[in-house]
């Protein structure tokens, strides 16, 4: 996965200029692992900064090297592949965050922070990961009692306020079914009357 900087401009840079940059901006990101800089610098770092978590997460020994000859330092390149990428290993993709933060004094420019996700001291804590949101989401439908069912297992005594709930919860499934009911006689005399 040769990283390519092919496309990339930046207003008042040169190519190698860019890429010289953008490789010291990842090495620092690594390191403290929340950097300041311009918005649009910030929104061209996202895309590589991401690119070596995912070198990360991978592991091989080439990826090690291709990493190794992005990164500036070897030691940024060990902590990416031993502190970095297991912290990301159930999360695919979105492993940063640019947060917009001032308007610089003198150019006007629009700073903003980049910073990497699930860390600690972190300005806004991060979406969980979509994988273990959908394992969640199965694990309670599978697990989802029926009300009787629950009822009969039950070994505690239920106060007053857990029963009037789940009377409640009768009740309104009990208005829904007789609803449906209804709904469906009507619609099928009509369908009689249209015969």
């Amino acid at each position: 996965m040769p990283l390519r900087f092919r496309g990339l401009k930046l207003s008042g840079k040169t190519g190698s200029h860019l890429k010289s940059m953008i490789r010291t901006q990842v090495t620092q990101l690594i390191e403290h692992e929340r950097i300041e800089t311009t918005l649009p610098k910030a929104k061209i770092l996202r895309r590589f900064a991401d690119k070596m978590v995912t070198l990360g997460k991978k592991g091989t020994k080439w990826h090690y090297n291709v990493a190794a000859s992005f990164i500036r330092d070897y030691e940024m390149v060990d902590k990416l592949f031993e502190e970095l990428a297991p912290r990301y290993k159930d999360r695919y993709g979105g492993y940063t965050r640019v947060l917009r933060t001032r308007i610089r004094r003198g150019d006007g420019a629009q700073m903003a922070l980049i910073e990497y996700i699930d860390r600690p001291g972190e300005i806004r804590k991060p979406l969980p990961p979509r994988k273990t949101e959908l394992k969640k989401a199965k694990q309670q439908q599978e697990t989802v009692p029926v009300v009787e069912a629950k009822l009969s297992t039950i070994d505690t005594e239920l106060t007053a306020e857990e029963l009037a709930e789940i009377e409640k919860y009768d009740l309104d499934s009990e208005r829904l079914a007789e609803q449906d009911e209804l709904d469906g006689n009507e619609a099928s005399i009509e369908d009689e009357k249209r015969k």
